[in-house]
């Protein structure tokens, strides 16, 4: 036995995970860090509307954080992209970083209501000439085929519509 060495102290574990939520007042935003990933993940599938992170890499001013895809993650991740593109489609390509950088914007949801009613127009249309031309088709397969794209088509745009009308 060596009692002259002294017992090493156990280094406490630095969190490489967090998970942010906006709460019930929006003008709130809630943070957890976690040393397990698992935790995590597990806290943002509870609240869709959340999003879990994992350390990605610290510097002297900044941290970044990689964004763990979850189902709340992923609908962010998108509606950011379509957000960006629809505002390069106008000409207009600015992004405020979070130390200031890049220009400030107005957003405003005017494009997603224009593409609801556009998207609605069309799926009316599209899903009318599926079901015409299913009508005159003889092979049994590929009637119902038809049927059944227009159906689909209808049901999720409708359903998609439902969900981003009162943007």
């Amino acid at each position: 036995m060596d009692f002259g060495r002294q017992p090493q102290k156990q280094q406490k574990k630095e969190p490489s995970y967090k998970v942010d939520w906006i709460g019930t007042d929006p003008n709130y935003m809630f943070s957890k860090t976690f040393v397990d990933g698992k935790e995590a993940i597990e806290l943002a599938k509870k609240n869709n509307e959340s999003i879990a992170y994992k350390l990605d890499k610290t510097s002297k001013d900044s941290v970044k954080w990689k964004i763990i895809p979850t189902d709340g993650s992923k609908e962010m991740v998108k509606a950011v992209k379509i957000k960006r593109n629809l505002k390069k489609k106008q000409g207009i390509d600015t992004f405020v970083n979070a130390d200031g950088t890049g220009d400030v914007e107005i957003v405003t949801t005017t494009e997603l209501k224009r593409n609801q009613r556009v998207r609605l127009l069309s799926t009316v249309v599209l899903s009318s000439a599926l079901a015409y031309a299913g009508t005159k088709m003889e092979n049994k397969y590929v009637k119902y085929g038809f049927f059944g794209l227009a159906i689909i088509n209808a049901v999720f745009t409708l359903k998609n519509y439902q969900f981003n009308k009162d943007v």
